[in-house]
């Protein structure tokens, strides 16, 4: 039943390609499960993030670099200026900073309400940014956010953000469909997608299953992908990988003969990943410093640009207090906080979630 449930409403969301989602009390087919495994297809799409003003910007870029200085101090009044900044941005529509915005609220730094966390994430759905539907799926799923707790619906928004490119929604969906009695085809096919898109997790899990299946230049091709989005775990599977285990060490075995240096250059990388893992490492350069075979390895001195530009650490352009009072009087936002001056409208929980034929619309209280 529970594998019915979950099949069933993760078809519901992906039938619909970008229209209306079907009625949750249409009549279920003969045989529901191996039907249902038949329509749920997906087709990888990209997110894409409209770009900001360059004077938004200029308010993200600072309130970012504020945030990656105080990771490790975590000084609230730091936290405040952010969320400042970040509310500032987002209500002259910088997606990247609404995004920011609820996540670092939903981590416990930022203070918003559960009406603002539905505002903001209605913006980014009528901008046609996938975490909008995202965000709504967390939501459903733990009962926050002033929304009744629904698992079933959840799983519709985070099919439905799949669907429209997000990474993070690729992976969870990915990771509920991969059980080889579900659609593990299909689970690939997302968590690939995720993994294009520089979801480590994802990346390293897919790599993992493409091994067990003997599928090694595949899952060396992910696991590559998953070091360049810093993922810890695929550069250490990579550095044993080439370490010469033998083909019946089933943990690290991948098809490759045995290359010492080619091992050392992922241990360094995995070392560095995981002393920065709270930072969100990344090393796009990847392909540059440790291509895989056949291709020779190039020199390298064993820096790795993240990690060169976070100890430079070079502050970006600081906004203007005339700049943040200009877009926060355009707002009607309280320039020192960030705040509505005025009430925003609020929103009524979700028994009144209404549906049309682009998106999940939420009902405003006059």
């Amino acid at each position: 039943m529970r594998r019915l449930l979950l099949l069933s409403s993760l078809l519901l969301a992906a039938c619909n390609n970008g229209d209306a989602l079907t009625d949750l009390n249409q009549d279920l087919p003969m045989n529901p499960i191996a039907e249902a495994k038949e329509k749920l297809t997906f087709t990888c799409v990209h997110e894409t993030i409209p770009q900001p003003s360059a004077g938004t910007d200029v308010l993200f870029q600072y309130a970012r670099w504020l945030q990656k200085n105080n990771q490790l101090k975590q000084d609230e009044t730091v936290d405040a200026e952010i969320e400042r900044l970040y509310r500032i941005a987002a209500e002259n529509g910088h997606y990247k900073a609404n995004i920011n915005l609820q996540n670092g609220t939903m981590r416990g730094k930022f203070k918003l309400r559960g009406d603002e966390h539905l505002r903001l994430s209605q913006q980014l759905i009528d901008a046609n940014v996938a975490t909008g539907y995202y965000f709504i799926g967390l939501f459903l799923k733990s009962g926050s956010a002033g929304l009744k707790q629904d698992p079933e619906m959840a799983l519709r928004y985070f099919r439905k953000a799949s669907d429209q490119g997000s990474a993070l929604a690729q992976a969870f969906v990915g990771d509920k469909l991969a059980p080889i009695n579900i659609a593990p085809d299909i689970a690939r096919q997302m968590r690939r997608c995720a993994a294009e898109q520089g979801h480590g997790d994802a990346a390293g899990a897919l790599g993992i299953n493409l091994k067990n299946m003997g599928l090694f230049q595949q899952a060396l091709e992910v696991l590559q992908m998953g070091v360049a989005a810093g993922d810890e775990s695929s550069a250490s599977r990579l550095g044993k990988g080439f370490r010469g285990p033998q083909p019946d060490d089933q943990l690290y075995y991948i098809g490759q003969q045995e290359d010492l240096e080619r091992a050392e250059r992922y241990e360094k990388i995995w070392r560095i990943l995981a002393n920065y893992s709270y930072a969100a490492p990344k090393v796009p350069e990847i392909n540059d410093i440790l291509p895989l075979p056949p291709a020779k390895l190039p020199a390298w001195d064993g820096k790795l640009q993240w990690l060169e530009a976070r100890l430079a650490n070079v502050p970006p352009e600081k906004p203007s207090e005339a700049l943040i009072q200009q877009l926060a009087k355009a707002k009607l936002l309280e320039p020192t906080t960030g705040r509505p001056a005025a009430v925003k409208p609020r929103f009524l929980p979700p028994d009144i979630i209404t549906v049309n034929e682009q998106n999940i619309e939420w009902r405003l209280l006059g």
